[in-house]
């Protein structure tokens, strides 16, 4: 595909793929220079942001994406499938937030503002700097592909978006029953930031429940967005959401 197609979906998905996650990162930005100057230390801050607002930010543009077409019935008729078209949007949205993700954790390491569990302080500096970038990942790529079932199968973005904050509050008020509950970890979305796993107090076998989940959660987001693709082949649902919204 030419650089002039990426374009011209990236025009027609409008200024909100682009400036979501900018406003999100300088938004923080600006509040951890607040933090800094109160003598508030603002790592845990700026990777809150990273785990839990980036990626329900990024599931509701994606859900918005993926449920409101106006030239779908268009498109279905055409010789090129719509499901190529949607595929490059959902790559573009994501793409975006993990380029957006990976440079703000990029200058959070080389300001010495990273905020990781204390047991990968110990390993090789390339190998920990990857393995914390799941602690934003995971959650991005688990909301997202669940924003994009969700509206696909509700055929309602505001339905699929309710139900994401619904999902995103109870795992910020439920953490620490979920953090608790074995079964209950492989959905537990933001460990690191809610429930202080940098404390160089917790040992060794819950920074494996840590190391777990992540891979768990970003395990599950791939398979949802699997789910995702396969719904995106069923023009009759896809023509039923346009007409019900």
């Amino acid at each position: 595909m030419s650089i002039e197609q990426w374009y011209y979906e990236l025009r027609v998905l409008g200024k909100r793929v682009i400036f979501t996650p900018l406003l999100l990162a300088l938004g923080s930005a600006l509040f951890a220079v607040f933090l800094q100057a109160r003598e508030v230390d603002p790592a845990r801050f700026l990777s809150g942001m990273l785990e839990i607002v980036l990626p329900i930010a990024t599931a509701v543009v994606v859900a918005t994406i993926a449920s409101s077409d106006p030239a779908i019935e268009l498109q279905l008729t055409t010789p090129r499938r719509y499901l190529y078209t949607a595929t490059k949007r959902i790559a573009l949205i994501l793409g975006w937030a993990i380029v957006i993700a990976l440079l703000c954790s990029i200058l959070l390491t080389v300001l010495r503002m990273a905020y990781m569990p204390q047991q990968m302080l110990g390993w090789a500096a390339p190998l920990s700097f990857l393995a914390n970038q799941l602690t934003w990942l995971a959650p991005l790529l688990w909301l997202a592909a669940l924003g994009l079932c969700l509206a696909l199968l509700l055929r309602s973005r505001a339905a699929s978006s309710a139900i994401l904050g619904g999902i995103w509050i109870l795992e910020i008020i439920f953490k620490d029953v979920l953090a608790a509950t074995s079964w209950l970890q492989p959905v537990l979305l933001f460990p690191t930031t809610l429930i202080l796993f940098p404390s160089a107090l917790i040992p060794n076998s819950v920074f494996q429940v840590w190391l777990s989940t992540r891979l768990e959660i970003a395990g599950t987001g791939l398979v949802l967005l699997a789910l995702g693709w396969l719904l995106l082949r069923n023009p009759e649902g896809l023509l039923k959401g346009a007409s019900e919204e």
